[in-house]
C-alpha cells in the first residue's frame, strides 16, 4: 500500500525503516512520514492538536 505525501502529493515515498506495524517513509521533497497500520499518523506541518505548552494540569 502506498501513502502519498501530504506536502507534495508524490505517490510513492520510500520506505526507510519498519518496526512492527510502524513504517517510516521519506519523500522526494524531503519530508518524513510515519505510517502505522496502513494509516498515515504523522507528518511535519500544521497540526489540529492543541500545543502541549498550552495545557495546564487539572
Amino acid at each position: 500500500m502506498t501513502t502519498p505525501c501530504p506536502t507534495c502529493a508524490w505517490p510513492t515515498p520510500t520506505l526507510v525503516s519498519t518496526h512492527g506495524t510502524t513504517h517510516y517513509l521519506r519523500c522526494v521533497c524531503g519530508q518524513w512520514l510515519i505510517r502505522e497500520h496502513r494509516t498515515l499518523v504523522a507528518a511535519p506541518g500544521p497540526s489540529d492538536f492543541p500545543r502541549a505548552d498550552r495545557h495546564t494540569a487539572a
